[in-house]
């Protein structure tokens, strides 16, 4: 945490703080004379006629009851004038429930959120040696690096134009001011913040898991602005050639073929994955988005190849335990709280609205429980985090035969929290993989451990249901292919269904390889999800084997209509948004790149390690997580530290050195 050793001074830090964070809804219209109106069901007149005249504070003050009543919703107007900004410029009454537009700029959003996420940063604590930059060669680097970034950015607003028509209020594309206005707010932002950052740098790691609270989504952009801290190192690395060159060659060859075949143009409204995914399938676009995937790999890996060696698995235990404590506190606020919620979206820069739902033990109709995300964007992202959480937690018990305060309160929040996002394979896994933690250097281990291996295989069959196990194995094996076909719109079939009824059922490779995954699929309730995005899924022949470039949803969701979903379903699977990405070809050579590196380390790899492994490649399956920076950060980082280094120095723990010496010569003795 920041260090302010003056008691004034941090009294006037924190002050200061309140009022960044409360002055945007305090912009009162000094010219109205007229008193905020109290809203009913019968009238909503008053907001009607005065848009924008009326604060969001002095709203609340007439209407408090929208503090704390569910059916109030705040939602942002991104598309409002500067002098609109903080201040009602809408209500509407659907149903019972009240829907009031509270004004914000795009513009103002850059500065102003840009200002909170410096402040979140600064309670990271500072490296010991600060030596950064102290001479020309080194200043030179890094505010090349520097406004490389921030252009890369800035490059990225105008090659989404339809996305930011809407959210940049009465702005000209093509007239030089708002382009120098645009590029002038996003280098003060970035500049500070990689400034910052960089101060800062051999913490970050260790301070991972906090992205998952502060997501720092600008509202009105599509851009992840803690996002830029690895971008910026990734430009470092390749200027300093530390780069990976072999992935930044394969990127470069296909990023060519990416490029030039987007010659269509598909939008994709970016709803939860904003932040970290294309808005639109065109050329401008697709250059934007394969130079910042390069960069961001490249980046995370060269600040774990650079400071590793800061990494202290137990603050970072610590500190996850503390997100999930935050996480269930303002997911139960923001869902109880309207206000709070609307605020929860804009200082942490969420890519959407928290839940609605206030009671996260709820079950529907069905005696089924209710999947209860709290303050998150996915349910199922969350519950993975919880669980990895439980495992973490557990290991750290296993080693030190006790957990401290923050690790015993995250251990409770994150079991409240995986119950509440109703993940069950989480849940499974977590279960399992503590239990085998716990029992790990006991000499009942093989014992315990068959037991173990029938209980969750029991649990296992629970969880998916007794009544699935009675179906037909051909029932089950063809349940995508059913529903590719159940979704076809009016008989329009994608490319990829055209295959499967062309060739499904003739006993070759492909077809016994896709039968598998729909046994897998089946049991991981997916055959539906999986079926739709397979109706959706159109490649040509080069992009079915080389993708259509990284983050980029658009042509697979706007090219090919399919039947009326219950809502707009996404795929539900990492590993199909990588076939989207990267093709066959690029989905097989990160299989086999795993299993390389797995079997080239294996005997370095220990058994968290492991654990690790197959709990994200599991959830890798099916959950998008890979369309959410945060996790995809903070796991890219734990599989770099498995499976590149000797993570038995990488998940240390202070207490472990008695432990792991008796095992190494149990180990001995048994040789």
């Amino acid at each position: 945490m920041l260090i302010l050793k003056n008691t004034n001074l941090r009294i006037v830090f924190y002050i200061l703080l309140l009022f960044l964070l409360l002055i945007p809804w305090l912009n009162t219209n000094i010219g109205f004379n007229q008193n905020a109106g109290v809203v009913s069901q019968e009238d909503v007149t008053f907001y009607e006629i005065n848009p924008c005249k009326v604060s969001l504070f002095e709203f609340l003050i007439s209407n408090p009851k929208s503090i704390y009543q569910n059916h109030f919703h705040f939602r942002f107007n991104n598309y409002s004038s500067i002098s609109c900004f903080g201040r009602v410029s809408g209500l509407t009454v659907i149903d019972s429930d009240f829907f009031i537009s509270v004004g914000t700029n795009t513009f103002i959003n850059i500065i102003f959120q840009g200002l909170i996420s410096l402040l979140f940063f600064q309670f990271i604590k500072k490296n010991k040696s600060t030596n950064f930059d102290k001479n020309k060669i080194k200043n030179i680097r890094k505010n090349l690096s520097i406004l490389l970034t921030v252009y890369l950015f800035y490059f990225s607003v105008f090659s989404e134009k339809r996305f930011y028509e809407k959210q940049l209020y009465y702005v000209d594309f093509d007239d030089n001011f708002y382009k120098v206005l645009v590029f002038l707010l996003l280098y003060f932002i970035i500049y500070n913040l990689i400034d910052i950052a960089e101060s800062r740098s051999d913490n970050i790691l260790n301070f991972l898991p906090f992205l998952f609270i502060f997501q720092s989504v600008i509202s009105g952009t599509n851009i992840t602005l803690f996002s830029s801290i690895f971008i910026y190192f990734g430009i470092i690395s390749i200027i300093k050639k530390e780069s990976l060159n072999k992935f930044n060659k394969a990127m470069l060859f296909l990023s060519a073929i990416w490029v030039v075949n987007s010659t269509e143009s598909f939008y994709f409204e970016p709803g939860k994955f904003r932040g970290f995914t294309s808005s639109i399938y065109e050329f401008n676009a697709s250059i934007y988005w394969c130079i910042y995937f390069s960069l961001l790999v490249n980046g995370i890996w060269y600040l774990f190849k650079t400071k590793s060696n800061k990494f202290k698995f137990e603050k970072f235990i610590n500190n996850a335990s503390l997100t999930s404590l935050a996480l269930l506190i303002l997911g139960y606020l923001g869902a109880n709280l309207p206000l709070m919620n609307f605020l929860n979206y804009y200082y942490f820069g969420q890519q959407k609205f928290g839940i609605t739902r206030n009671n996260p033990f709820e079950f529907d109709s069905w005696a089924e429980k209710l999947s209860w995300r709290g303050f998150y964007t996915s349910a199922e992202t969350i519950g993975e985090f919880y669980g990895l959480c439980v495992i973490l937690i557990l290991y750290s018990y296993s080693r030190k035969k006790s957990l401290n305060k923050i690790e015993t309160i995250g251990l409770v929040a994150s079991l409240f929290g995986i119950y509440f996002s109703n993940n069950r394979t989480s849940m499974l896994l977590a279960f399992l993989f503590s239990i085998y933690l716990l029992i790990e250097n006991k000499s009942y281990k093989r014992t315990a451990t068959l037991l173990l291996s029938f209980s969750g295989i029991m649990l296992l069959t629970y969880l998916a249901g007794v009544d699935d196990l009675t179906y037909e194995f051909d029932f089950i094996t063809t349940r995508i292919f059913i529903n590719t076909n159940a979704y076809s719109f009016e008989g329009i079939n994608s490319s990829f269904s055209r295959w499967l009824n062309t060739n499904y059922g003739s006993q070759g490779f492909l077809t016994g390889l896709f039968s598998i995954f729909s046994f897998i699929g089946y049991f991981l309730n997916r055959s539906q999800r999986w079926g739709i995005f397979f109706a959706r899924y159109n490649p040509t022949y080069m992009e079915s084997i080389l993708g259509s470039g990284p983050l980029s949803l658009g042509q697979v969701y706007g090219e090919t209509p399919i039947g009326e979903t219950e809502s707009f379903l996404l795929p539900h699977s990492s590993l199909l948004s990588f076939v989207v990405y990267f093709g066959f070809l690029g989905m097989t050579g990160l299989i086999l790149l795993l299993i390389f590196k797995y079997f080239n380390n294996k005997n370095s790899i220990s058994t968290l390690g492991k654990m690790i492994i197959l709990f994200l490649l599991i959830n890798f399956l099916k959950n998008d997580l890979v369309n959410y920076f945060a996790p995809f950060a903070m796991y890219f980082v734990l599989m770099i530290g498995i499976l590149n280094y000797n993570n038995h120095s990488f998940f240390k723990i202070s207490s472990t050195s008695s432990y792991e010496n008796t095992r190494g010569k149990a180990k001995e003795n048994q040789q």
